[in-house]
């Protein structure tokens, strides 16, 4: 049995749990450890007989805390321990202030696999947005180390497609079957994906104008007969705060009737609520995929230059509505143009797969 370190961002995001998730199921003989320390996880990864994360007991605290040994840093003795390294996440390469710290701690993880002659593979991810050459030089010395990249979007990999080990395919979620849960009911029903704008760089100046414009949207379409849900894909990053903000602006009658979802782990229990929706108001860019897949029709509400990368090499020619076209939300004549309209997805499932084709060679070698 191959076992195989796995760096991703975990904290209860719907669109990274999936990731884990496919993986975690496609590999079903593979050890899967991934690099997250608390214990908040542990009933997630349960579900999983594949799956585990690295152990850091009492112990490990009092040595990391006295600085006698850097447990957490200690990349030498993960790359003896494991047979391969594996960065899967979608925008894991953007730049941010702590930019020199994340690189410098990844290089040194890289460069102990490599040593060891273990193979590096990264999967699912988009580049940026950067701002600089330092950080795209950074991520050129980054990405020529690894055995395979393969990107989710074009723009990605046309940055470094002169690279011999750098692939695309369309993002990793494409491939999952949704139809175990496609179970539309005879309700009305409308789904909204809400994003907290000002985690989002440079877009604290539309949040304002992106709560009036939902409520807007809830209210026009809730006076259609429609039933209106808020998700929450991510708590940590402040769906569920602006969800309540969104609640509070709206009048009374139409407050008390209203639902709120937010995930907290239950992936199956997400995508039976999204398969019930004639139209999905996305923002999240899994809600845009999820939506989709679920033969929803779908608002994209376009927050990133990511989202409108994705849905371009797909071909979606539907409407995409930008942060300066909010209004756009409760226009009426967008609504009825898009609801229960869907796109044929079977191509783009299939491409999809091949995000793991170098990875499924070496767990078979």
């Amino acid at each position: 049995m191959k076992k195989v370190f796995v760096d991703i961002y975990l904290q209860f995001n719907l669109g990274d749990d999936l990731f884990l998730d496919i993986l975690a199921k496609k590999y079903p003989e593979t050890e899967f450890t991934i690099n997250h320390l608390g214990k908040n996880y542990d009933k997630f990864i349960n579900k999983y007989p594949n799956i585990k994360r690295r152990q850091y007991n009492l112990y490990n605290k009092i040595g990391q805390h006295l600085k006698l040994v850097d447990y957490i840093n200690n990349y030498k003795k993960l790359a003896e321990e494991y047979d391969a390294l594996i960065f899967i996440g979608g925008s894991i390469f953007r730049e941010e202030e702590y930019h020199d710290t994340l690189y410098k701690d990844r290089m040194e993880m890289v460069l102990e696999f490599k040593q060891k002659q273990k193979s590096v593979f990264v999967i699912g991810s988009n580049f940026g947005p950067y701002n600089t050459d330092k950080f795209l030089n950074d991520y050129i010395a980054f990405f020529k180390l690894c055995d395979d990249v393969c990107f989710r979007d074009l723009f990605s990999y046309n940055l470094f497609k002169s690279f011999p080990n750098i692939r695309y395919a369309p993002d990793i979620v494409f491939q999952m079957d949704l139809t175990p849960f496609l179970s539309k009911i005879s309700k009305k029903r409308v789904g909204f994906s809400i994003i907290d704008v000002r985690h989002k760089h440079g877009l604290s100046n539309y949040y304002n104008e992106y709560i009036n414009s939902t409520v807007k949207s809830i209210e026009m379409l809730m006076e259609k007969g429609y039933e209106c849900t808020l998700m929450s894909f991510c708590e940590h990053e402040g769906d569920l705060k602006v969800i309540k903000t969104i609640k509070s602006n709206l009048s009374s009658e139409f407050r008390k009737n209203i639902s709120v979802y937010s995930y907290e782990g239950n992936i199956e229990e997400a995508l039976k609520l999204i398969s019930t929706f004639n139209l999905f108001i996305a923002a999240r860019f899994h809600a845009n995929i999820l939506g989709l897949l679920s033969q929803t029709g779908l608002v994209p509400i376009i927050y990133s230059q990511k989202t409108e990368n994705m849905l371009r090499d797909i071909k979606f020619e539907n409407f995409l509505v930008s942060m300066d076209e909010l209004h756009l939300q409760y226009d009426e004549n967008t609504i009825t143009n898009v609801i229960d309209k869907t796109i044929d997805l079977s191509i783009i499932s299939s491409e999809s797969e091949r995000h793991f084709e170098k990875l499924t060679t070496f767990v078979k070698s």
